[in-house]
């Protein structure tokens, strides 16, 4: 491989869940450029995250133009990749003179860029995570890169495994959890979609697979939806027995968190993308609106590990469900084997 093909550029600079949707691309361009850098523009949102990230070699913090500027012209980049772009990235890089510029053809940022690809992403044609792959794919063609290696590799978030049991038990211990039951995440914050389960509707979902077995049920929250964890929590104490996990700000310790679960269950969050790449179970609630569908912001843990319900509109405010019949099929999901 050329030396001028080793630094590349990539950026998403906004929220969790669409920081994870990246991975499968990095994974992807690191498989076919095995010894390429790349550096990774992010939100300091998402720093803890990032470096646990196995394919970005370099974090930089979404900071000032002047800033930006002078941290990025410490490398050489062949090219850059532009996930989601604004005004102030654009003018960057065609600023600093990266030669190929590569994002998505919409908005007015799109002429800071020289090589733009149509991609239309609100119709939802297919997940989020292949759009970026579409990015990756651009590059390998402008570069001329031949017997293109397939994205099979699956893009998880691994954690240390002695650590992880350790922390396990610890869990465990300290919640009170019954060790030999499955343990299910409940997280009914809606991370800024348009709108979530309600919280009768996961009260109820809780009462029916009680019904099924004697799970752990776990109320997972942000700090901000404290107050909704504990409306929850009393909701449905007196008929299933359920804790309300600490909330934290600390991006590690809800990762270690989610990797006690076996199941993780909430609208389209970043907890929910979190766990996905953790490859647990997911079971997500969507809204039924062509921009948010459980296609284009599916997670990317294994196929088989993926669950959705998709809005019935029966309500302005709240995603409603079929309860009865969506009690058996998650049921049937919770049960089924895990294959990986």
């Amino acid at each position: 491989m050329s030396e001028s093909y080793k630094e590349f550029l990539v950026i998403r600079n906004d929220k969790i869940g669409d920081f994870i949707l990246i991975w499968p691309a990095l994974a992807w361009l690191k498989k076919n450029i095995l010894d390429c850098k790349i550096v990774c523009i992010i939100s300091k949102e998402v720093i803890r995250l990032a470096e646990y990230c196995p394919y970005i070699d370099d974090i930089i913090i979404d900071d000032k133009i002047n800033v930006l500027k002078n941290k990025l012209r410490n490398y050489n980049f062949t090219a850059s990749i532009t996930f989601f772009s604004t005004l102030k990235i654009g003018y960057v890089l065609k600023s600093i003179n990266i030669p190929i510029r590569i994002a998505p053809k919409t908005k007015i940022a799109q002429f800071f860029y020289n090589h733009r690809v149509l991609q239309k992403r609100s119709k939802s044609l297919k997940p989020e995570f292949e759009y970026n792959l579409d990015l990756v794919d651009e590059l390998f063609q402008i570069l001329n890169i031949k017997d293109i290696k397939d994205a099979d590799d699956a893009p998880f978030l691994t954690l240390d495994y002695e650590q992880s049991l350790l922390y396990k038990k610890e869990f465990i211990e300290k919640y009170k959890l019954k060790e030999d039951r499955k343990i299910i995440f409940l997280h009914p914050g809606t991370g800024g979609s348009s709108k979530g389960l309600s919280l009768d509707m996961y009260a109820d979902l809780c009462r029916g697979l009680r019904k099924f077995d004697d799970y752990n049920f776990l109320i997972h929250s942000s700090y901000k939806d404290r107050d909704i964890a504990k409306d929850l929590e009393e909701k449905i104490r007196n008929d299933v027995s359920v804790n309300i996990i600490q909330p934290t700000n600390d991006l590690s310790i809800m990762m270690n968190n989610i990797n006690v679960s076996d199941v993780f269950m909430s609208g389209s969050t970043g907890p929910l993308h979190v766990a996905g790449a953790l490859n647990k179970k997911t079971i997500a609630f969507y809204p039924n609106k062509k921009s948010s569908t459980s296609l284009r912001w599916e997670t990317i843990n294994s196929f088989n590990k993926r669950f959705s319900l998709t809005d019935l509109n029966k309500s302005r405010k709240y995603i409603t469900i079929d309860m009865k019949k969506s009690l058996l099929e998650i049921q049937r999901f919770i049960g089924s084997q895990d294959i990986i």
